[in-house]
C-alpha cells in the first residue's frame, strides 16, 4: 500500500454544517486525504476517525457533524466527503481560562492526533475496499 498522508487544508466551501457549529472559534483547522476506488462515499463510514466516542449532531448532504467537546470547550469535528477526498474538519472555542489552559495544553498534539486517526481510519477503509469489504 502507498503511504497516504493528510494534508493541511482551509475549510472547504462545502462544510456548512462546521462553519455554523460556532460563530466565533477560537481554532479551525482541517486535513484532507485523497480517496481511492471502492471507498465509501456516506461520511458516516468515517465517524470512525474519531473512534465513535462522540455523537453525531447533524448531518447534511455528504457532511457529517460531531459534538467532541471535552474540558470545557466548545468543539465540534466534521467529516466531509466531496468528488475526491475525505476532510476532516476541527473547530474549537474556548469558554473560560480553564479551557484556555486545557486547550493550551491539547492544541499541541491536536495536529498529529488528528492526521494520525485519519491515516487509521483511511488505512482501513482502503484495505476493506480493497478486499472486496464494504
Amino acid at each position: 500500500m502507498r503511504k497516504d498522508r493528510p494534508v493541511a487544508v482551509g475549510f472547504p466551501e462545502g462544510a456548512r454544517l462546521i462553519r455554523a457549529a460556532l460563530a466565533t472559534p477560537d481554532y479551525q483547522d482541517a486535513y484532507a486525504m485523497e480517496l481511492r476506488p471502492g471507498m465509501p462515499r456516506d461520511p458516516a463510514a468515517w465517524t470512525g476517525i474519531l473512534r465513535k466516542a462522540f455523537p453525531v449532531a447533524a448531518r447534511e448532504d455528504d457532511e457529517v457533524l460531531m459534538e467532541v467537546s471535552a474540558g470545557g470547550l466548545d468543539a465540534w469535528a466534521s467529516i466531509l466527503i466531496d468528488a475526491d477526498h475525505v476532510v476532516l474538519c476541527s473547530s474549537v472555542r474556548t469558554n473560560s481560562w480553564r479551557s484556555r489552559l486545557y486547550w493550551g495544553v491539547v492544541k499541541r498534539v491536536h495536529p498529529f492526533m488528528a492526521r494520525l486517526m485519519m491515516v487509521r481510519t483511511h488505512r482501513r477503509l482502503a484495505l476493506a475496499a480493497r478486499n472486496g469489504v464494504t
